[in-house]
């Protein structure tokens, strides 16, 4: 097992450094500490027999929990939504779609709209949303519409956990530990599903660090404009402070790039300055080119990812499978820009 893998199976078990090291010791009658462990995980000490064993063991030994994705960024219009449905629709093509989870965080609703349509108003009469979830402490298995289940007759290709405006009001509670809500409501459905993926609205409150918090990956959709990669500073920046303060676990698996003109020189330029600028900070993933086929599918109610998988949406597809596999990430090539 090398540092990488270890790294990656602590934080399947979703602890830190210093809990990992607690733990060997309990179990080994050791002394490790949080700067030992770092030092496996960079690969400057060979990692012991007996810890890979204890930590096999760990991972073996506990139930399987979903695999927790946020799609974040402050700046609306980049495409997180679209990201969000054709990631959930790529992963419901390798796992059983009832396996798969959309939970829709933004109070606009896009992601639910776009999947039942008018169905969303049946949703918020039922109080079956993220409201009640969050808001008004219902669990979170009573608001979920499980994949198939039609509504106003539109059918769910994936589960759905879906929004409505008054989620807005989230930001206006103050209340020791709120932001753990989502994590706390998630823990009691996580072993039903392989992948859960958040649609985080367009801002830096507190429904977004919900999602940090929540989340074990954050993926960071932009579009190839001069003015909206200015702001992946601060997206880059929440996370951090996430990551430090209140989510150890949490990983940036990279910048995707969407909305992408592969003839347009702006957008080559763009994308070369995130290759360049943003490379020791995050990956730069493959970016997902600009095509009719996502307002066409948005139009039908559809979802490009499953009805159009040979065209541009196949980006999502490639990253569903790479994350489900655990192989590297398809990575923007400064050769191709």
């Amino acid at each position: 097992m090398s540092g990488d893998e270890l790294k990656a199976y602590r934080q399947r078990l979703r602890l830190t450094q210093a809990e990992l090291s607690d733990l060997l010791n309990r179990r080994l009658g050791r002394s490790y500490d949080k700067p030992r462990v770092s030092r496996w995980e960079n690969g400057r000490e060979l990692v012991p027999a007996d810890v890979l064993a204890v930590v096999a063991e760990e991972v073996a030994g506990r139930p399987k929990r979903a695999r927790v994705i946020a799609l974040a960024n402050q700046k609306g219009g980049v495409g997180k939504t679209t990201s969000a449905l054709n990631l959930a629709a790529g992963f419901s093509r390798l796992v059983a779609p009832e396996r798969v989870l959309l939970i829709d965080l933004d109070p606009q609703a896009t992601a639910t709209i776009g999947l039942i349509a008018e169905g969303a108003v049946d949703l918020h009469r039922s109080r079956r949303t993220m409201v009640q979830a969050i808001l008004d402490n219902v669990p979170l298995a009573d608001v979920i519409i499980p994949a198939g289940e039609a509504v106003a007759g539109r059918p769910c290709p994936f589960a759905l956990a879906g929004s409505h405006i008054e989620l807005s009001e989230t930001d206006g509670r103050r209340e020791p530990g709120f932001e753990a809500t989502l994590a706390e409501a998630l823990d009691a459905v996580r072993e039903r599903y392989a992948y859960v993926v958040i649609d985080a609205p367009p801002n830096l409150g507190m429904l977004t660090w919900m999602a940090l918090v929540a989340a074990e990956d954050v993926i960071v959709p932009v579009r190839t404009e001069p003015y909206d990669t200015m702001g992946v500073g601060l997206i880059l920046s929440t996370i951090t402070k996430v990551q430090r303060r209140l989510n150890p676990a949490l990983r940036l698996l990279g910048i995707l790039p969407t909305q992408y003109g592969r003839r347009k020189a702006v957008d080559r330029e763009v994308l070369e300055q995130l290759v360049t600028t943003m490379g020791d900070m995050a990956p730069v993933l493959t970016p997902v080119g600009d095509s009719a086929v996502f307002g066409h599918s948005a139009r039908d109610g559809k979802i490009a990812a499953l009805t159009s998988p040979q065209s541009t949406a196949s980006v999502y597809i490639d990253i569903a499978r790479a994350i489900h596999d655990g192989t590297a990430l398809p990575l923007a090539a400064m050769e191709g820009v």
